[in-house]
């Protein structure tokens, strides 16, 4: 009976061991699965946490190189002029926000609103922008002038702008004249710019402004080469046959008659037959050249020279190395006279191209037409 008992007893514990073994390698492999488990996870949580931040950060990198202007911009903009300066041989500095110009005693960009600001003629507003932005007519994100090294009365100032969203490079060389915003500006005051003609600046600043690396095509728009050498592009350039020969106005200042006489391509006026302006071809690197002229390295047998622009139905007559300005403006109109249609020759000038004379062929009618203006003629 007891030898019975012992027996079941020792099967009954041998079950027992049995099964608390079981158990424990079943709860270590679960510990083991559990800890494999969240191993899997935390490495694709750090995959994940990874790629988030690389698309966060390529999609702040792109939206920075999408924006108009910012920063990297505007270094990559300083490190194109030093380059560009070099090739023109100029010295160039940035300015703006409390870093003014003194181009001509002219403070940019903190004058911008107390300044006669005109493009092509046109009066325009301008605001300074950090991102290109704004509701001015030209948001102006940099400023660069030469003024601290140019030679005397040849200094340049570049705005680099965004007009209605595209870059655009303006240039002024304006060296005198009633700039400042006022109740009684006249018709030629204000500061006048222009868009640059200098196509390595233009482009290069374009290409910024894309998100592009800007190219130097070696176009030195050299002050001496390109200046001092002839090219058939130089050739002469006629004034049109109806506008040919001798004009006669009237000079109420002096009471007495005047003449103009247009031979070929060479104009002269009786008040000073000794100053010729000969009109000649140009090409666009000719242009570029001389909106940068040193005036130590003008070529002085084109300093009476000048070129043609056709603009609204005159013809304007740009001197080759002028920088300011609008030149003057002639057209050939056909009036109704004593009962007879009679040529008239209207020479203007200024921004609004007004007019400075009427010339008849003949000394009579510049007499008789003296105080006599025309449709269509725009008068100070």
């Amino acid at each position: 009976m007891k030898k019975g008992f012992l027996l079941v007893l020792l099967l009954t514990s041998a079950v027992l061991l049995g099964g608390c073994g079981n158990s424990q390698v079943s709860h270590s492999t679960h510990q083991n699965n559990a800890v494999k488990t969240n191993k899997v996870a935390d490495q694709n949580n750090q995959k994940n946490q990874s790629s988030a931040t690389a698309a966060t950060t390529t999609t702040a990198s792109d939206q920075q190189e999408q924006s108009s202007w910012n920063q990297s911009k505007n270094q990559k903009l300083a490190s194109f002029m030093q380059k560009w300066g070099t090739t023109m041989n100029q010295q160039y500095k940035s300015y703006g926000p409390g870093n003014n110009t003194n181009f001509y005693g002219i403070a940019f960009p903190q004058q911008f609103d107390q300044t006669l600001l005109k493009v092509d003629n046109q009066t325009v507003s301008m605001k300074w922008s950090n991102d290109g932005t704004g509701n001015a007519d030209y948001n102006v994100v940099a400023i660069y002038c030469d003024s601290d090294t140019a030679q005397p009365m040849n200094e340049h100032l570049y705005l680099f702008t965004f007009h209605n969203g595209n870059p655009v490079v303006l240039i002024t060389q304006q060296t005198n004249g009633n700039v400042t915003k006022s109740a009684n500006n006249g018709p030629d005051d204000g500061l006048h710019f222009k868009e640059t003609a200098n196509q390595d600046l233009s482009n290069g600043f374009k290409a910024i402004a894309n998100g592009k690396t800007p190219k130097l095509n070696g176009q030195k728009t050299s002050n001496n080469a390109s200046q001092n050498s002839s090219s058939q592009s130089d050739a002469p350039d006629n004034f049109p046959a109806d506008m040919q020969g001798t004009w006669y106005t009237y000079d109420k200042t002096d009471d007495k008659i005047t003449s103009i006489t247009i031979s070929g391509n060479k104009l002269t006026d009786s008040e000073d037959p000794n100053d010729v302006t000969e009109v000649h071809k140009i090409t666009d690197s000719e242009k570029q050249a001389n909106e940068n002229t040193n005036p130590s390295t003008i070529d002085s047998s084109k300093r009476n020279w000048a070129y043609f622009n056709h603009i609204n139905g005159w013809l304007n007559v740009y001197g080759w190395y002028q920088s300011a300005g609008d030149g003057e403006y002639y057209k050939v109109m056909t009036e109704n006279i004593n009962g007879k249609d009679v040529p008239v020759l209207a020479a203007a000038s200024g921004a609004g191209i007004w007019l400075d004379n009427n010339y008849y062929r003949s000394q009579d009618l510049a007499q008789q037409q003296q105080d006599t203006t025309y449709d269509g003629e725009s008068t100070r």
